[in-house]
Formats: structure tokens, C-alpha cells, sequence
């Protein structure tokens, strides 16, 4: 398996493939491209009662796509928690 070491997007593995025996995760793999991940499960599927899934886990996202921590508008009444009754009754979830 490969080691993540920060640097360019472009440089990391971005295509898992996950081996399974009769429902079991045995081995998760990373690979740089699709033959590397064809080559992972080709040798892997000799095994009897092995399936393989193989991921794209690559995601590219624009900086305008970047999500604001905060929320525009204040959040209104229905999302504000009720203070539990000072006499001590609250209700069970």
C-alpha cells in the first residue's frame, strides 16, 4: 500500500480497490491508474470466493466550491434549543 505523503494532487493514488472473501474486507489497495488497479484485482481474483470493488476517490474541487464555515443569515426560532424546564421535568428521548 502506498504511503500519503502531502504534495501535488496529482501525485496521489486516487483509485482504492477493496478485495472481500465470503463478505470479509481482506486488503484495501491504493493505485496511481486504472491499470495498476487492473493488475490488483487480476491477481486477486484468482483466489476462489473473492470479489474485488475498485473506487475513483478522486474529487476536484474549484476554490469557489469551498462550503462558508459560517451561515449567512442568523439562524431563526425553529433551530434554537428550548431550555429544559427549571423544576427538573424533561422529556425522554
Amino acid at each position: 500500500m502506498h504511503d500519503l505523503i502531502p504534495g501535488s494532487a496529482d501525485d496521489t493514488p486516487t483509485i482504492e480497490v477493496v478485495v472481500y472473501q465470503r463478505g470479509a474486507d481482506i486488503h484495501r489497495e491504493l493505485c496511481e491508474n486504472e491499470e495498476a488497479a487492473s493488475d490488483v484485482v487480476d491477481q486477486w481474483s484468482e483466489l476462489d470466493g473473492v470479489e474485488c470493488t475498485v473506487d475513483d476517490l478522486a474529487v476536484h474541487h474549484e476554490p469557489t466550491d469551498i462550503l462558508d464555515p459560517a451561515p449567512n443569515e442568523p439562524l431563526g426560532d425553529e433551530y434554537r434549543v428550548e431550555e429544559a424546564d427549571s423544576s427538573g421535568t424533561s422529556e425522554s428521548f
